[in-house]
């Protein structure tokens, strides 16, 4: 298995959309955050606040809307 964190943003469906991988250098950033493991992986599911906006902004390539309710922050665990 690999995990990788990401930013997640989802459809009004409920449907994913779109994701995009966050690199290890921004999880020392995430920890004021969000629980992370001592591995680095994020706990949970987090729901897109401005202050997790700021840090990950630089990876995602659209404006991170923290008002709509529809962007998260997490890992994902995919097949090696």
């Amino acid at each position: 298995m690999v995990v990788v964190n990401m930013v997640e943003k989802f459809g009004p469906d409920g449907v994913l959309e779109r994701s995009w991988v966050l690199p290890p250098e921004v999880i020392e950033p995430l920890r004021a955050q969000v629980e992370v493991t001592l591995e680095g992986w994020i706990v949970d599911a987090w729901p897109m606040a401005a202050p997790l906006a700021a840090i990950v902004q630089p990876w995602v390539d659209e404006p991170v809307d923290v008002e709509s309710g529809s962007w998260f922050v997490g890992s994902a665990q995919f097949p090696a």
